[in-house]
């Protein structure tokens, strides 16, 4: 067989594993999807009709309860709807004996089986348990559905498959040099990195080939694009404002909850934002015009040079009230930041044209304090600005000295020349307990007093611009750990976006590790940070990797970017966000998340990991959600390096 032909064989096939993956991983996601939403009717209609049924139930009004049942199963979605007497032997009962999808192929509904949709209510009245009722959905109509989608995708993948592999073979034909950039894309599609080949051969055959190549490229991009849109969403549904796309009270009390911890706290201020005559304004205005204006608030606190910062969360609970949380060192200018705010949103214009009263109430933080303490302050200050009639009301900052700018550039830069900084390590851990990695953790030592942790003092290190210096020193210091423990592992180096973004830093970097340390160095960067990096810092990440240096993204979930945005960076793994990973075991919207997580990352062929876990029954059911490794102080606390 000639070369041409091997090479035309090879590539075919490898490109027929990736889209045939491709295909298993959208149908295995659009069963699980109907599955749950099958799951979703039942449980909906079970409730709803149950609440119908009690009266009648406590009457025993049969032909009531069967008219009741008619009306909801005669929609043509059910298998069964039983209503059960609690004390007799009686039931008013639907049963469907026809099949409502005769054109989908046996085998198709036995190799996908989707389950039917079941759920059971109680039927009562008062404190009177009367009865049950199970309501079970026909999974037909989502067959029919379903083996319409599978059979779309198949024809298009199959005219890909051929359009490809026969250009392939004509191509070839001319000369092979060129091949090297196409099996180098290949390989990149094999492992789900989605890039162009941007360099095009003179032979007019050859470009045909590449420019193939690339919209296969584009194609299995938009696929993966797509299933990571749908996780996004689902997590907006969840834990977003329909109206202006910020935190809704569900996502603001988790990030309260986790906020509020020792091992994540930093120091900031918190606002309460309200307007105050949203009523009147909806009177007058009308609905759509208020929340044009309530749209144009949300978008002003979430694009505001002062509140730019990835640890900044903005939230709106309810009508015109806004919460919002600003990490900030609560220096002697703090005040002059929060006024600056006040006035770019009273000079929006839609609060100008409509004259909204804006009344916002601020409280400094400077300790981890309870988040429903916090709340309850900050309703008490907002009553006081609406008694006082003042826009503005800043709580007092009590038994706290005022931060003195000098004083910590000082302090910080000593600490650089010292190099007085302690490196602490956390491992995480392999289903099977087994350590697979360990991540460094950063510590300022303070002489007479205890180390103080980097959300405390991390915060003065962006405002005076020493990020990029103080990531060269936990550089250099797990250098020297290595060098001392060279068969210790993997590492873990989380860096800011400033050296991210700093050409000298990425050099230095470059130079400063030897092939070892490369080999054993994962750098890890917020997904804040990878959103907003640049064309160069991205193409920089794709060398530093080609030399062994592996790409971590932690904090998945929080710059509220759809997760196709990951298709661009060669990641090796990535970490949940913690807040979606408290008391998962108790809450279902967090763990269909995390699943939908994990399902991206495995499509990209990229290892998933949850941090902040802090107890088993989270760990187990992390564990069952297939997530490749598990972190937290529940496992282990970080040591001293």
């Amino acid at each position: 067989m000639s070369i041409r032909r091997q090479l035309a064989l090879c590539i075919g096939l490898l490109m027929l594993l990736i889209m045939s993956g491709n295909l298993v991983i959208n149908v295995l996601q659009l069963q699980s999807n109907y599955e749950q939403q099958l799951k979703a009717r039942a449980d909906e209609t079970a409730t709803t009709l149950a609440l119908s049924m009690s009266h009648s139930a406590l009457l025993e009004d049969d032909a009531v309860l069967r008219s009741m049942v008619d009306v909801v199963f005669d929609r043509g979605h059910f298998a069964q709807i039983r209503f059960d007497y609690l004390d007799s032997d009686r039931s008013v009962v639907r049963d469907a004996e026809q099949d409502l999808a005769p054109n989908v192929p046996k085998w198709f509904k036995n190799w996908m089986r989707l389950s039917a949709g079941a759920a059971r209510a109680h039927v009562s009245q008062g404190w009177q348990q009367l009865g049950y009722l199970t309501v079970t959905l026909h999974p037909g109509a989502m067959y029919l559905q379903l083996w319409r989608l599978v059979q779309a995708e198949i024809a298009w993948f199959g005219l890909m498959l051929f359009v490809a592999v026969y250009g392939l073979r004509l191509l070839l034909h001319w000369q092979l040099q060129p091949l090297k950039q196409v099996l180098t894309l290949v390989d990149k599609l094999a492992h789900n990195q989605f890039s162009h080949i941007t360099e095009q051969p003179k032979a007019r055959e050859l470009k045909s080939l590449v420019n193939s190549m690339n919209a296969l490229s584009d194609r299995l991009h938009q696929s993966f694009v797509a299933h990571g849109e749908t996780v996004s969403r689902l997590q907006q549904d969840n834990f977003n404002d329909h109206l202006t796309g910020l935190n809704n009270r569900k996502g603001w009390e988790r990030f309260l909850l986790d906020h509020m911890k020792e091992d994540n706290f930093s120091r900031g201020w918190m606002a309460l934002l309200n307007v105050e005559n949203l009523s009147q304004l909806n009177t007058q205005q009308g609905k759509s015009l208020t929340d044009e204006l309530l749209a144009q608030i949300g978008w002003q606190l979430t694009h505001d040079s002062l509140l730019s910062h990835e640890h900044v969360c903005v939230a709106r609970t309810n009508g015109g009230e806004f919460w919002l949380f600003s990490p900030d060192p609560l220096d002697d200018k703090y005040l002059q930041r929060i006024k600056t705010i006040e006035k770019n949103l009273l000079h929006l214009s839609l609060v100008q044209q409509y004259q909204g009263h804006l009344c916002m109430a601020v409280l400094p933080v400077h300790e981890v304090l309870p988040p429903s303490s916090l709340k309850h302050q900050l309703d008490l200050l907002l009553g006081r600005a609406r008694t006082q009639h003042l826009g503005l009301l800043v709580g007092e900052v009590e038994e706290h000295t005022i931060i003195n700018w000098q004083h910590w550039r000082q302090k910080l830069e000593e600490a650089l020349v010292k190099g007085s900084i302690e490196l602490y390590r956390q491992p995480l851990f392999n289903p099977k307990g087994d350590m697979l990695q360990q991540e460094v953790h950063c510590r300022l030592m303070c002489v007479g007093e205890a180390s103080m942790a980097a959300g405390l003092f991390w915060p003065m290190v962006e405002k005076l611009a020493l990020a990029t210096a103080f990531d060269r020193l936990i550089v250099e210091k797990w250098q020297a750990h290595f060098d001392l423990h060279p068969h210790s592992g993997d590492w873990v180096l989380n860096l800011s976006g400033k050296s991210l973004n700093d050409e000298v830093f990425c050099h230095w970097l470059e130079q400063v590790l030897s092939n070892e340390q490369k080999q054993a160095l994962i750098i890890e960067f917020s997904e804040y940070t990878l959103v907003h990096s640049s064309d160069r810092a991205r193409t920089w990440l794709g060398h530093i990797t080609q030399q062994g240096v592996r790409l971590s993204v932690d904090h998945i979930g929080t710059s509220g970017k759809s997760f196709g945005f990951l298709a661009r960076f060669p990641l090796y793994q990535g970490k949940i966000e913690r807040r979606f990973i408290r008391e998962i075991h108790q809450h279902k919207e967090n763990a269909f998340f995390v699943a939908g997580m994990v399902q991206v990352f495995h499509a990209q062929q990229t290892l998933c990991f949850a941090e902040g876990v802090e107890s088993d029954l989270e760990k187990m059911a992390l564990l069952e959600l297939d997530v490749d490794g598990v972190m937290g102080y529940g496992l282990q606390k970080p040591a001293l390096l």
